[in-house]
């Protein structure tokens, strides 16, 4: 006679303190939101009193007394489950973990047969002891007998792992009845980390809450609240089966309801859902504010808006002046030379003509403000005299051009890949570059012909000893000479030839090969020419100077070639941290380029580094 009283007092508590868990005892349904519902796609659970078979057709459902579209229904047990979540740990050991499984046992009495269940204890260990099934006899088994006791309390892992369970079962929603004494113990996941698994899988939790010496009713009314649940608080463990029983006849009469709403945005709505013989129920909520900022009738892409751009039309049409600028001054250089004047570069013996020719040409290169007559033309003549130098096949003209080309296709492609109007900037680098080329290759062409002199020179001493003149005697080392030697003495030969004085000649190589060494052999020739001597025991001193000179240029090398390392390293260092942020995270850099603080900072991290470079250039860089 207690037990049934205890019972119907348990049953009475649970109703008064969850009405909604107790709808099945009412006469009245109940209408909450769903996990997952958005807007304009609603999703609402609908708890009738009584289990009845319910279709859209017997559902009358209104927004604000307005009609909705898309109205559908879905039966309890579609497309959904519930997880019984039983707390293991020695807190519950003795009476409250045999009220918590003869709740488990009346849950599933009490459960529609097309709901599927799965059963979880958890303690620091978390035991599946039923996977999702409809069968009345493994889910029996799973709640026959208690699970073995732990100390400790992982609530939050538990509810992970609830999710999971719903997550590759493939149910669109799912509900977790969480049963513990509220009180966490040990380490486990966060609160955040729980309430995102449950989440994205759509599941709610019912927390029903046990008090206990160590009750703490926070962690599982805040798990509810925040997943669109319930709460439920049993004073005693023979409470539990009414309550396990309330909520296992709720989830058995629940209807999940759908629709599209056709309220306009940021406007509060009630909705009201009515059943034949029943009294409506009703939600409120206020539907989301939509962004409607104007933005044309149409986004342009970037290819659009660099087609369209008045700089690519400027750029396009100097582009187009430049390239037929190019193609006139390449045709006139051509045909400006003729066959005679380009034989006359082979021809060891020339006409009287051309003698004068080269004479001019001579006299005009010695002639210090021939040379800079026009001092805009001077970087075009030192551009000429390298590629000659560097013995490209092609003329300073034809590089030129091709550069200019090169240039405005990779402006195009950086400006394309960029998606930015500044990538045309790129394609300034491409004639830096091919200056930066022609440039290198000059220096590696003097460098091989300071190596060559002392041993050509020692050849001419030879030959002078021999007793050759010492014209003769240069063409003996002439033809034993390697590039490019061979070239610079052979036209310093075809100057004699013309006409011009030796030693002239040779301040002639010298400036073009940048030469000290051959100014002293320069002058070694003119006092031959003016008063005569041992030439060739003047010579062998000369070598012996440029040898020691040369030796001293190595050790000089060799001492500075870490600071030259170095000055490499430093300067390569930033350059390639900033590549590699481009590259793993370019959103890192975004403060440098889009805030007035990262734009000076920038410009000060350029200016310091080529001022750093420079400085240990100038450092490493010993004249001797």
């Amino acid at each position: 006679m207690r037990r049934v009283t205890l019972a119907a007092a348990g049953a009475a508590l649970a109703a008064l303190v969850v009405s909604p868990l107790a709808g099945s005892q009412g006469s009245a349904p109940t209408l909450r939101e769903a996990p997952g519902s958005a807007f304009p796609d609603r999703s609402y659970t609908l708890l009738l009193p009584e289990r009845r078979a319910l279709n859209a057709g017997q559902l009358f459902l209104t927004e604000n007394g307005g009609s909705v579209t898309g109205l559908a229904v879905e039966a309890p047990g579609t497309d959904t489950g519930a997880i019984l979540l039983v707390d293991a740990s020695n807190s519950m050991r003795g009476a409250p973990i045999a009220g918590a499984m003869a709740a488990a046992r009346a849950f599933m009495a009490q459960r529609a047969g097309a709901l599927p269940v799965a059963v979880i204890a958890y303690n620091p260990e978390i035991t599946v002891l039923s996977e999702f099934t409809t069968d009345k006899g493994e889910l029996a088994a799973a709640v026959a007998s208690a699970p073995a006791l732990s100390e400790g309390t992982h609530i939050y892992d538990a509810l992970i792992k609830a999710a999971e369970l719903a997550e590759e079962e493939g149910l669109p929603r799912a509900t977790a009845v969480l049963l513990s004494d509220g009180h966490r113990r040990g380490v486990q996941a966060t609160q955040a980390e729980a309430l995102e698994a449950l989440t994205n899988a759509n599941v709610r939790v019912i927390s029903v809450g046990l008090r206990s010496a160590q009750y703490d009713p926070q962690t599982l009314s805040g798990v509810a609240r925040q997943t669109g649940g319930t709460y439920v608080e049993s004073a005693t463990p023979a409470d539990l089966e009414p309550i396990f029983r309330g909520i296992s006849a709720q989830l058995s009469n629940e209807y999940l309801v759908t629709y599209r709403s056709l309220l306009p945005a940021n406007v509060a709505a009630t909705v009201s859902a009515g059943v034949a013989g029943l009294p409506p129920a009703t939600a409120k909520y206020t539907t989301p504010t939509i962004d409607v900022k104007p933005r044309g009738t149409f986004d342009r892409t970037f290819v659009d808006k660099t087609i369209l751009s008045p700089w690519l039309m400027v750029f396009v049409v100097l582009s187009v002046l430049v390239l037929l600028v190019f193609a006139v001054l390449t045709a006139v250089d051509v045909r400006s030379r003729s066959m005679r004047r380009r034989m006359a570069q082979y021809v060891n013996i020339p006409t009287e003509e051309e003698s004068l020719l080269r004479r001019a040409e001579v006299t005009s290169m010695l002639a210090e403000q021939a040379q800079r007559r026009v001092g805009g033309n001077r970087w075009w003549q030192s551009f000429e005299r390298d590629v000659e130098l560097a013995g490209f096949r092609a003329t300073a003209l034809t590089i030129a051009g091709w550069a200019v080309v090169g240039a405005i296709l990779v402006s195009i492609l950086a400006a394309l890949v960029l998606q930015s109007l500044g990538g045309l900037l790129v394609g300034l680098f491409v004639p830096v570059m091919a200056r930066f080329f022609v440039s290198i290759r000059v220096s590696k062409m003097r460098a091989a012909f300071g190596e060559q002199l002392p041993d050509n020179l020692e050849v001419l001493a030879g030959a002078l000893r021999a007793g050759h003149s010492l014209v003769g005697a240069m063409n003996v080392m002439v033809n034993g000479a390697a590039e490019p030697s061979k070239t610079e003495f052979r036209r310093v030969l075809q100057d004699e030839q013309l006409g011009v004085p030796l030693d002239e000649a040779l301040q002639i190589m010298a400036r073009r090969m940048e030469s000290a060494d051959i100014e002293q052999v320069a002058l070694v020739t003119r006092l031959a020419r003016e008063a005569g001597g041992n030439t060739a025991e003047v010579l062998d001193r000369v070598v012996e100077n440029i040898r020691g000179r040369q030796e001293l240029m190595r050790l000089v090398a060799v001492l500075t070639a870490q600071g030259r390392l170095a000055r490499w390293i430093l300067t390569a260092l930033p350059l390639c941290l900033v590549g590699f942020l481009l590259v793993i995270n370019p959103d890192w850099l975004d403060p440098l380029f889009e805030t007035g603080v990262g734009r000076a900072s920038l410009v000060l991290w350029v200016f310091l580094l080529v001022t750093g470079t420079y400085i240990l250039n100038k450092i490493t860089k010993i004249v001797v």
